[in-house]
């Protein structure tokens, strides 16, 4: 790791109009190319690959989407000079070499991920409203959706800009088709610029999205003797941000047995002949991990846990209206479909009055993506039973969003420095059911804490699994003082502002630093990343490309960080 004496402290956070002001005024200034059409053209020729990972495939890429992006990306890359190979794993590097007083100087690696979420759609086509003035962005395939400055302030770091988006069905792949987009450009401009830039490898690495990390040990190895000791990804959300810190990461998974949970859930009256069912087909508002706060996260779990709530309140509860099944999307975790039998004793209107309360659960969230279809099963509901498994789970997810253990819980109630631990996802399993508890903290005892929590609140028989996934990159790069002050003093060159903040997910480079190589991560100027609501604009990925740029020549003028040693 390199050493020094000095880690600026975190920037105090910026005003979007700020942000508007400085975006404008960079994208105004002279280039080597036309960087507003150049960043619009690359973006939409990444985002019209379908690249997403499947966690399902154990290949690697984990899908043939990534390897054909991989080969587009290593053409654009060599069409301004790169010296490409693709490694087995399907990473893309791109060699440039040093140039005017950086000739010499240490090289540098910049990266982003190729492969994309589930559930993102390859859009051949985005959409562009010029000169944006913060009213209701139209998304032509989702007139519900309503994205604007009044629901969502932030946005004001886009007025007056070419706001870019998709048709509000689905994500199109900002994260991080966004990062790819300003790497490529950036290896234009330099290829036509000309000016001092340090030897530079310029990456695209598959399956970030589903960590396999095979691919990243060899990468990791590979720059490592190419004698690249620093760099970034280029995957962060918010506009100037610089990440040196992530969160620890686990999951949690609860089994609950169908026969199990039918012997400890079942209460007196529970077991009487359905006459009727109900499916809900329930749409939770869709949100990265990182922004659930800011963009009123709701995932299904949450949904149907609080009818259930609402269901017993009014009157309803499990003796006249019981869970049959629930299914998370396989897609969109925020999905999912909520089966309801309804008992011969109950009221007479009691589908109705579920239908009510199903309407008042999701309404609010409407704007920001939730939706609700609801149809009512005759025909086939004698081969319906109650689940008494899923029962549990949506207690469970009550159970562990009332519990103030370890506080904040739901990732939608979580933001800066709080850590949170979300039950996301319920799955059939054989003979039973499992719900998916995501945790996350930037505390390692904080989020044992919450792991415990969980499984105290499980109910008995449930087998309880704790998987662990990453960790916080931040006590290792620790006093890198270069990860910090090299882009901030970019940005200061550029009239550009920063703020140091910490990931609130994570970018899986531990290899990276287990070898000595020391990366930190910066902004891409996104909004709703994974959301069929995400968006930028040309302006603010231009500007972000300038920042790379003003990076690069700092870089190579800056001298080598001193290293006491490598890991």
């Amino acid at each position: 790791m390199y050493a020094t004496t000095h880690v600026p402290s975190a920037a105090a956070p910026v005003a979007p109009d700020e942000v508007a002001a400085a975006v404008v005024a960079a994208a105004g200034s002279p280039a080597p190319i036309d960087l507003l059409a150049r960043v619009f053209d690359t973006l939409q020729a990444l985002v019209a690959h379908d690249s997403a990972s499947d966690e399902r495939s154990t290949s690697i890429p984990s899908t043939p989407g990534q390897r054909q992006l991989g080969e587009w990306i290593a053409a654009t890359m060599r069409s301004f000079g790169a010296a490409v190979e693709i490694d087995a794993h399907g990473n893309v590097l791109g060699a440039l070499p040093g140039a005017g007083a950086g000739v010499s100087a240490a090289p540098l690696a910049l990266m982003a991920h190729l492969d994309t979420a589930r559930g993102t759609v390859a859009t051949p086509a985005l959409q562009r409203v010029a000169a944006w003035r913060g009213d209701r962005v139209p998304y032509a395939g989702n007139a519900d959706l309503r994205v604007d400055i009044a629901t969502y302030p932030s946005l004001t770091a886009f007025c007056g800009q070419t706001v870019v988006h998709g048709e509000g069905r689905a994500p199109f792949g900002l994260d991080d088709k966004l990062g790819l987009t300003q790497i490529l450009t950036l290896g234009a401009w330099l290829a036509a610029d000309g000016g001092d830039r340090p030897p530079l490898l310029l990456i695209a690495r598959p399956d970030e999205e589903i960590g396999r990390m095979a691919a990243v040990e060899g990468l990791s190895e590979a720059l490592r003797d190419r004698g690249v000791r620093l760099g970034w990804t280029i995957d962060g959300i918010a506009p100037f941000e610089i990440n040196v810190e992530n969160f620890d990461a686990a999951m949690v998974r609860v089994t609950l047995p169908e026969a199990t949970m039918a012997t400890r859930v079942a209460s007196a009256g529970d077991d009487g002949p359905l006459r009727a069912g109900l499916r809900l087909v329930i749409g939770g508002v869709n949100t990265h991990g990182a922004t659930a706060k800011a963009e009123g996260h709701r995932p299904a779990t949450r949904l149907a846990a609080e009818l259930l709530d609402a269901l017993a309140a009014a009157g309803l509860g499990a003796e006249f209206v019981a869970p049959c099944g629930f299914f998370s999307d396989s897609e969109r975790d925020c999905d999912g479909v909520l089966e309801l039998g309804v008992a011969a004793s109950a009221p007479v209107d009691a589908e109705d009055r579920v239908a009510a309360c199903a309407e008042a659960i999701v309404a609010p969230h409407r704007a920001r993506g939730a939706s609700l279809a609801l149809a009512r099963v005759q025909g086939e509901v004698n081969g319906w039973r109650r689940s008494y498994a899923v029962s549990a789970a949506l207690r469970l997810v009550g159970d562990l969003l009332a519990d103030r253990t370890v506080v904040p819980v739901a990732a939608e109630d979580s933001d800066g420095r709080q850590g949170y631990s979300q039950p996301f996802r319920i799955l059939p399993v054989e003979g039973g059911v499992r719900l998916d508890v995501r945790l996350r903290d930037f505390d390692p005892a904080l989020l044992d804490r919450r792991a415990a929590a969980v499984g105290d609140r499980c109910p008995a028989g449930a087998a309880v699994e704790r998987v662990d996934q990453y960790v916080n990159m931040g006590p290792q790069l620790r006093g890198v003082s270069a990860l910090i002050d090299w882009p901030q003093a970019a940005a200061r060159l550029l009239g550009l502002p920063t703020v140091v903040q910490p990931i609130r997910g994570g970018t899986g480079v531990d290899p990276f630093l287990s070898r000595g190589v020391a990366i930190g991560n910066l902004g891409t100027g996104d909004f709703a990343p994974e959301s069929e609501k995400e968006l930028t604009s040309l302006e603010m990925a231009a500007a972000h490309v300038r920042w790379l740029a003003a990076l690069i020549a700092i870089a190579a003028t800056a001298g080598t960080p001193r290293t006491d040693a490598a890991a």
